[in-house]
């Protein structure tokens, strides 16, 4: 269902909305596609978006976050665009409809597109430097700055925690059909306790992260192939650069999309090209034990996610859009597969 003209409006001004269209493929919030007329005859466009509330509680934090970062990076050097929200009239980032949803508006980076589908080496190196860029461009802000728009949202122990609940509560009556997958998720508890170590000794120094550095949240030129905009930064918060790198691995190297079946394989010239492009861009501010751990945050990260999806599964879908009734059950196999095929 499209927005209401007044949901446009609110972001527009003296503009007039032409088309509004459903735009990308996120799994969490609604985001739509506004062409628009401005006072002086011109046609622009940008993205409105609603935020949903049952993921991010907290609407108001997540636009301070991203506000914050937009301001900083402003500041910089930081050479690709900047996602600063778009305000209404009154200077707000959000506006809140009769049902109490919270919409945000944001530039469009036209000629642009996500490498979503079976990266290229060249895609994902110049992916990865723009997540390098991101990352280096943000270390010069105080991570106390930033507020946690999803508590615990990287935070090994409190995944496991709610992974156990789900299996003992087996609110959706589906645990009898998952015994498999949650063997196989159970064989991983090791590595979220080597992250959890690793961040609770202070080993991993606390950085703004990006946190969702999936290949469908950093766009490209259609002209030229560079890196145009790193784009969804509602989970921008404090947290570690092992999960933006293992996140990046957990898209794009494996050769198919998380939501097909079958098995999965890893395409190493794509792993190459990340850990080529990003270390270029982030090296020299990493430390000695970040760069050594890299591929074990690849690891965490994907194991996280197949944790995620099943979890999800076994409470009866409640955080990810589904399609079919085990959609999140065939996400949850793909990224169990892409895990046994990862390089250590």
């Amino acid at each position: 269902m499209l927005p209401e003209p007044q949901i446009a409006r609110a972001f527009l001004g003296s503009a007039e909305a032409l088309r509004i269209q459903p735009c990308g493929s996120g799994n969490i919030n609604d985001t739509y596609l506004l062409t628009f007329q401005t006072p002086a005859g011109e046609e622009q466009q940008c993205i409105l978006q609603r935020l949903n509330q049952r993921v991010f509680a907290q609407p108001n934090v997540v636009m301070h976050n991203i506000q914050a970062a937009a301001e900083h990076l402003q500041n910089t050097d930081y050479p690709l665009g900047i996602l600063t929200p778009i305000l209404t009239p009154d200077g707000n980032t959000l506006y809140q409809d009769a049902q109490q949803n919270h919409w945000r508006a944001f530039p469009y980076f036209a000629q642009s597109y996500a490498p979503e589908r079976l990266p290229t080496p060249d895609e994902a190196y110049e992916a990865a430097r723009a997540y390098g860029l991101f990352l280096k461009a943000l270390a010069s802000c105080p991570a106390e700055t930033m507020q946690e728009t999803i508590p615990y949202f990287h935070d090994p122990r409190h995944r496991w925690a709610a992974f156990e609940a789900a299996v003992e509560r087996n609110l959706a009556g589906r645990v009898a059909q998952c015994k498999a997958e949650i063997a196989r998720i159970c064989e991983q508890q090791t590595t979220f306790e080597a992250i959890a170590r690793l961040k609770e000794t202070g080993q991993l120094p606390v950085r703004i992260a990006h946190n969702d550095t999936k290949a469908g949240n950093v766009l490209l030129s259609l002209e030229t192939g560079k890196a145009v905009a790193v784009i969804d930064w509602d989970t921008l918060m404090p947290g570690t650069v092992l999960s933006d790198f293992g996140d990046m691995v957990r898209t794009f190297v494996p050769d198919g999309y998380e939501d097909e079946p079958g098995d999965v394989q890893v395409r190493l010239p794509a792993l190459q090209a990340l850990e080529e492009g990003f270390l270029e861009i982030v090296q020299e501010v990493l430390t000695l034990v970040e760069h050594q751990h890299l591929r074990l945050g690849a690891r965490w990260i994907v194991a996280e996610q197949a944790l995620r999806f099943l979890t999800d599964y076994l409470n009866g879908d409640i955080y990810y859009k589904i399609r079919y009734p085990e959609h999140n059950l065939v996400r949850a196999r793909n990224q169990l597969s892409l895990l046994k095929k990862l390089p250590l």
